[in-house]
């Protein structure tokens, strides 16, 4: 589905990204490890089409990522940043970011779903982010992802901020989904949840893929 082949990111002489080959199949759970600095951030840039390679090819369903529209790739390709921001003053009014995007109706029926599948569905669509903590912050930037299911969603540290449950539960909503055929693509630096549910595990060290092991 989505490939990388022989894909290399330089910059100012310095080899970020190095000679690497990769493929995402459908309902394919990969996580990702590898020390700070490896290259692992740049490489979902790369991913999600916001850098694009010094050398080699990136391809949707056999597409060049060139050929295909940026808008279009970028709802089948979706990234959450590990500092993703919250928009506006009211949890609505992230949840509908998406739809606005899109030109779509708000689904507010879904909004307050995911709410509850994020461990936040005591609060309403009217409540303000600036009391939000840390943790339910990167909830909101969940639920916000998720509006509409891409083919494939990249994730960066995205349950950093939570506790023990929280995450074992926004695990188990992110893996429902992969069962119903999402590909996730998931930077941990949590051991257990490296190879918790994950089919994959790529090791990116020094901008080069160190090592791709089948964990089921």
């Amino acid at each position: 589905m989505l490939e990388l082949n022989h894909v290399s990111y330089k910059i100012d002489k310095r080899t970020i990204i190095d000679d690497i080959s990769l493929t995402v199949n459908p309902g394919e759970a990969i996580s990702v490890l590898g020390p700070s600095g490896s290259g692992k951030s740049t490489l979902f840039r790369l991913m999600s089409n916001l850098l694009s390679p010094t050398e080699g090819t990136i391809t949707l369903y056999g597409h060049p990522f060139e050929d295909i529209d940026p808008e279009t790739l970028r709802m089948e390709v979706s990234f959450l940043l590990q500092q993703s921001d919250l928009f506006g003053t009211t949890i609505g009014e992230n949840l509908a970011f998406p739809a606005l995007a899109r030109q779509d109706k708000f689904d507010k029926s879904r909004a307050r779903k995911l709410l509850k599948k994020v461990g936040l569905g005591h609060y309403k669509l009217n409540t303000l982010v600036q009391h939000l903590s840390g943790g339910e912050r990167q909830r909101i930037t969940i639920a916000r992802q998720l509006m509409y299911i891409p083919k494939v969603l990249l994730l960066d540290e995205a349950t950093s901020a939570l506790d023990v449950h929280n995450k074992e539960n926004i695990e188990t909503f992110i893996f429902e989904l992969v069962q119903q055929g999402l590909a996730v693509v998931w930077i941990t630096h949590d051991d257990q949840q490296s190879t918790r549910h994950f089919d994959k595990q790529w090791r990116i060290v020094d901008g080069k893929l160190q090592s791709e092991e089948v964990l089921t």
